[in-house]
């Protein structure tokens, strides 16, 4: 019965987080893959840290790609092959990323960025960037993005788009190299499932390394849980997983919200 009450809690947050994040926009769904973290949301046509101007495309993809660990500075960006290019409206992208080494082909991965040029698929003639969180099983990419189906707005949607830059390699879960226990071995931990889809990361909080991406019902075995200062839609625990990642603990199916759940370990 406790269990219970604790996920209805949790479910009736994330209805209410949702509820706050979609005034206006029914369309949308939020996920930990796929929230409006951008920390320029609401103030446009001002130069960011990566070179681009706020509320377009290619500000929020610059944004999510400094987050993978690949930074670009006064909109150029030096490339495996020890070139540098200078990335302009999103439709001269994948030219740019080809130039400097970057891979450019038409299948989509996590991580990856779609590109399209001026006119296609109603693309404005400076062309369109977004960034994929997902690739479903139909090889079709679930984008989020700045500036398509909302005026200088967050927006997500399945597509299929002409071409993808891999920034970075294709999202694969690798064990965390944490030191090596004193005492007694980690706890096997705890199965649970995911409530939505939600990104793994190398560390507690939303500025660490990604390292894949689970789907909504996917089993996990929690071995501990942190209290982070990165909080997710009013949680700051976050869960550590049998393989070394971390998920927020706001999309699992664990009893507590915002608090550590009974039986679970502290890491």
């Amino acid at each position: 019965m406790a269990r219970d009450k604790f996920s209805w809690r949790k479910a009736f947050a994330s209805v209410m987080g949702a509820a706050v994040l979609l005034v206006g926009v029914p369309a949308l769904t939020v996920s930990a893959a796929g929230v409006d973290d951008f920390p320029y949301r609401g103030t446009v046509n001002k130069l960011d840290p990566w070179g681009f101007y706020t509320g377009y495309c290619t500000s929020f993809v610059a944004f999510r790609l400094s987050q993978e660990g690949v930074r670009l500075h006064g909109a150029s960006l030096t490339g495996p092959n020890g070139k540098t290019a200078f990335f302009g409206n999103g439709g001269s992208w994948d030219a740019a990323a080809r130039s400097i080494g970057y891979v450019v082909d038409t299948h989509p991965s996590v991580g990856s960025v779609a590109v399209w040029h001026g006119g296609e698929n109603s693309a404005w003639w400076g062309g369109h960037v977004a960034y994929v969180m997902a690739v479903d099983s139909a090889g079709n990419a679930i984008v989020e993005e700045y500036n398509w189906s909302h005026y200088l707005r967050y927006g997500q949607r399945t597509t299929r788009a002409p071409r993808y830059i891999h920034f970075v390699g294709a999202a694969v879960v690798q064990p965390v190299s944490l030191p090596a226990p004193a005492a007694p071995a980690q706890p096997a931990g705890h199965p649970y499932r995911t409530t939505d889809i939600v990104r793994q990361r190398s560390g507690p909080g939303t500025g660490f390394r990604t390292l894949g991406i689970l789907p909504a019902g996917q089993r996990i075995t929690v071995v501990c849980q942190v209290r982070s200062g990165s909080v997710i839609n009013g949680t700051g625990i976050w869960d550590r997983l049998s393989d070394g990642s971390y998920v927020t603990d706001y999309y699992t199916s664990t009893p507590a919200f915002n608090n550590f759940s009974p039986g679970l370990a502290r890491c």
